[in-house]
């Protein structure tokens, strides 16, 4: 099944909270290598890249899925999407769409994916609930997705309207009970992702119909 480069929706935006603030690039080799052993990624599947900033981290998986997989782009600033269609449009390839999403909704068709990676994108979210309920339908049964995050950093801006976490971040402990209590399983925990001690790497799967 092929999907359309280009898919936006209709949607509120926040340019305040653009999800792209904490994305740092260009995507390097040996960490895009590692989100494609953790999550893990495979020729031919369908992945979201949530707050997807510039683009560089879709490009990366794009290249890894191949011309049979997918990879849809999120944002909820259209100016952001605009940058990652033309990063796209540079790149040649053509296995990527472009999603627009809100606070509250990724955007993402129900359903659409083997996985799904949030880079530096969680503590972000206004209300993670709902974003979690929205990521966990797109999300295929059994899927895994990919949570990289930083402990709070208390020299960093404040972040309007997101909950109080001790600073612009989030403890793992508590993004870890955050997203086992809307359903999703821990599969593993990385401290120290790519060799920064602020930042860490959680791996959930959704649960399939047939687990307890």
């Amino acid at each position: 099944m092929r999907f359309p480069t280009r898919l936006l929706h209709t949607a509120v935006l926040f340019p305040v909270l653009a999800l792209a603030g904490c994305h740092a690039g260009p995507a390097s080799a040996g960490e895009a290598d590692r989100i494609a052993e953790v999550l893990p990624i495979r020729t031919g599947m369908k992945v979201a890249d949530v707050g997807a900033g510039d683009g560089e981290w879709s490009l990366a998986i794009a290249e890894r899925v191949g011309d049979d997989g997918h990879v849809f782009a999120t944002e909820v600033d259209e100016s952001e999407l605009q940058k990652i269609e033309r990063e796209v449009q540079r790149s040649g390839l053509t296995n990527i769409t472009m999603v627009f999403g809100t606070q509250e909704e990724s955007g993402l068709p129900d359903g659409c994916c083997d996985a799904i990676l949030l880079r530096l994108v969680f503590h972000h979210f206004i209300d993670p609930s709902a974003m979690l309920g929205s990521l966990q339908r797109a999300l295929l049964p059994g899927g895994h997705m990919a949570v990289i995050d930083i402990t709070p950093q208390g020299h960093w801006r404040k972040l309007d309207g997101v909950p109080e976490r001790g600073g612009h971040g989030i403890p793992p402990d508590d993004l870890i009970r955050e997203i086992s209590d809307q359903g999703f399983e821990l599969v593993a925990r990385y401290d120290d992702w790519n060799g920064d001690p602020d930042r860490f790497c959680v791996v959930f799967r959704s649960k399939s119909p047939q687990d307890p």
